[in-house]
């Protein structure tokens, strides 16, 4: 064990500590959207909103890069297409 805690500083410590809530945080995120998405997807107005498909959503947050697929719509009122999960 004393190998171990020899060989990396604490600065060096704190850093991989931050990388790895990075990355568990990008996570979390990426999990929290696509529960948003599909909870609008079930509730959305069916008559209006034609779903279309699905597409990649890839953005920078203050904990890194978040990539996730997010469902496409036809506003069948306007003609527009639209993200609900963006409104």
């Amino acid at each position: 064990m004393k190998d171990i805690i020899s060989t990396i500083t604490m600065k060096e410590l704190e850093q991989l500590t931050f990388r790895a809530l990075q990355e568990s945080f990008s996570q979390v995120m990426v999990q929290t959207l696509l529960e948003l998405d599909q909870a609008m997807a079930m509730g959305r107005d069916k008559k209006r909103f034609h779903l279309k498909d699905k597409r990649t959503l890839t953005f920078e947050s203050v904990f890194g890069q978040v990539e996730l697929q997010r469902n496409y719509y036809q506003d069948r009122e306007t003609g527009k297409y639209v993200y609900l999960l963006d409104q």
